[in-house]
């Protein structure tokens, strides 16, 4: 019922991915300070390992769609390339956009209006507000939890239920979770809440980021992206 992974090298990701998040837990409990300043904070191990999740679902969306492209309809390919894009815009956000490279490189000056708007001087999107209206929270936040709800568990329900959603589904090329990454999501919601201080919101995106990375490795339809099941 695809409730535990069968290969070895996705059992090896997910006991990695856990343990880093009780650690941090661990640690926020014990040490909070070194917790937020470094465990989840900028340049932190946490983070950069969220680059790598994000860089490696990039690459493997692109190469997907260049193998497929000439098997698979334009919605199918578009698919992939966008959620390629979409995966190198959280990478982008997540380093802020190579601001530390060129400031180290160039001596490159964060924009005024990322002085003026970001609440960490930043040049990213996610960490502007103005007034009282925090893209982090809002967008980020609000808007992708919803997203994520439905993605992991109404629309694997939809799929399995209705043919017409399976049929939109595969058509679009839309990897979908198996039971076993849906389980891991809610335990890793409900790891963070653990998570003392107000950073839960990093181990939330470095464990969401490679259980997504997983699911693009093994999705629930598989097959849609096989080659080896393609009428050639």
């Amino acid at each position: 019922m695809n409730m535990v992974p069968r290969k070895a090298l996705e059992r090896i990701g997910f006991i990695f991915v856990f343990i880093l998040c009780v650690v941090g837990v661990y640690f926020s409990r014990t040490d909070l300070l070194y917790f937020e300043s470094s465990y989840v904070g900028e340049d932190g191990p946490l983070e950069w390992l969220t680059v790598v999740a994000l860089l490696t679902g990039m690459i493997m969306c692109i190469y997907r769609a260049r193998i497929l492209s000439p098997f698979r309809n334009k919605r199918f390919v578009f698919c992939l390339y966008f959620t390629a894009f979409v995966f190198f815009f959280g990478l982008m956000e997540e380093i802020s956009w190579g601001q530390r490279i060129w400031t180290a490189l160039f001596d490159f000056r964060v924009p005024e209006f990322f002085q003026k708007y970001n609440t960490q001087g930043e040049t990213n999107l996610h960490n502007l507000k103005f007034g009282n209206f925090k893209i982090n929270k809002i967008i980020f936040g609000t808007f992708l939890g919803i997203f994520i709800v439905f993605y992991f568990l109404i629309l694997p329900v939809l799929y399995r239920k209705v043919e017409s959603v399976k049929e939109k589904v595969n058509d679009w090329g839309l990897p979908l979770p198996k039971n076993y990454h849906i389980v891991a999501y809610v335990s890793l919601a409900l790891l963070a809440e653990a998570v003392m201080g107000g950073k839960k919101g990093e181990i939330l995106e470095f464990g969401g980021s490679w259980i997504v990375l997983l699911m693009l490795f093994e999705p629930y339809n598989r097959t849609i992206f096989s080659r080896k099941m393609l009428d050639r």
